[in-house]
């Protein structure tokens, strides 16, 4: 959505509901290499009111700033990505028309599909068919973004001495992601976020279909708090040892599941509604987010949905010291949306 120039180093910033994740990637050749990454926990200020969105910039730039100090990064290029519970995604289809007219003929279809005046959002998208040649209509996947959440992303930019070359939907970011880890062909892929799950499909790369809804990773932990009687940082811990894990604890993973078996549902339905439209099944689910790593939440989507599940490691085809290597493969998963995000700050 916004112009810049490629870089041989850039900064892909995720901010999350609770933390701010920070990787830079390096550029020689066709070689993507990790220069830094870090994260660290914040509380923002978010809260909704009749649709706005409001963050304390303040606090976002300084830990933006902070983060960048320790880790030492080498650029000033970043990009920050927009959550999607912030983004209205819809699918289009339009008739066969040249390049230049397609932003005015979206502005035009997509006005019945979003709650707000077109004066007051930013639309980004992708093709996901080309229409073959004047052959059938053109389908797009469209964002529309409110232009105060951008606002708010560009006043915390400039806080931190950052250029903002771009901004980004969550899940633009995940999809590349994906496809330079190696996630050829259709798969659909689940993120499950602290505030927020997002259920996509993806071919060859590009975002066909996303889907957010209110179910994650912390009303597991409250649901477990309640369900449990015990504070939340006990059950945050509850969740992490033993998740829905078959030896772990029946009680957990009767209450987890409940949350877990919405989300299938969720992602049954994104993936039956592009096999209607396309013809096409996914080969496999990815997970990615603060909650994947979850103990045997793979085997538990694995055998719900039918297929098979692997957690997305976004630094599978990047070059990094051999020493950093059980780490990332262990935690790379939350560091998928920052990656895909300094990615195409080289692309």
């Amino acid at each position: 959505m916004l112009n810049f120039f490629g870089s041989k180093k850039f900064l892909g910033i995720d901010i999350g509901a609770s933390t701010v994740k920070i990787v830079e990637l390096g550029k020689n050749g066709k070689t993507r290499s990790l220069e830094n990454y870090g994260e660290m926990s914040a509380a923002f200020a978010q809260n909704e009111n009749k649709g706005d969105f409001f963050i304390s910039q303040e606090a976002a730039a300084q830990t933006i700033y902070y983060i960048c100090e320790e880790l030492r990064t080498k650029t000033k290029e970043a990009s920050f990505s927009i959550p999607d519970f912030y983004t209205f995604f819809t699918n289009l289809k339009i008739p066969f028309i040249n390049k230049k007219d397609i932003s005015e003929a979206i502005k035009y279809e997509i006005r019945p599909y979003i709650p707000l005046p077109l004066s007051e959002l930013t639309l980004d998208w992708v093709v996901i068919n080309n229409g073959n040649g004047g052959k059938s209509n053109i389908e797009i996947l469209a964002a529309a973004i409110p232009n105060n959440v951008i606002r708010q992303y560009q006043d915390i930019a400039k806080i931190a001495n950052l250029k903002l070359r771009f901004l980004e939907p969550e899940a633009f970011a995940l999809a590349r992601s994906a496809y330079f880890s190696g996630f050829a062909g259709v798969v659909g892929l689940i993120d499950i976020g602290a505030r927020s799950t997002t259920c996509n499909v993806l071919e060859d790369g590009i975002l066909k279909m996303s889907y957010s809804f209110s179910v994650a990773g912390n009303e597991f932990t409250e649901r477990l708090a309640r369900s449990l009687n015990i504070d939340y940082n006990k059950a945050e811990e509850e969740k992490r040892k033993t998740g829905v894990l078959e030896n772990g604890s029946h009680e957990s993973k009767k209450i987890l599941s409940f949350s877990l078996d919405l989300i299938a549902e969720e992602m049954k339905k994104v993936l039956r509604n592009f096999y209607q439209e396309q013809g096409k099944e996914a080969v496999r689910i990815v997970l990615t987010g603060g909650t994947a790593m979850m103990p045997g939440l793979k085997e538990y989507f694995s055998k719900i949905l039918g297929k098979e599940v692997v957690v997305l490691n976004p630094f599978l085809n990047i070059s990094y010291p051999g020493v950093l290597k059980p780490v990332l493969e262990k935690n790379g998963s939350f560091y998928a949306v920052a990656t895909g995000l300094a990615l195409r700050g080289l692309e």
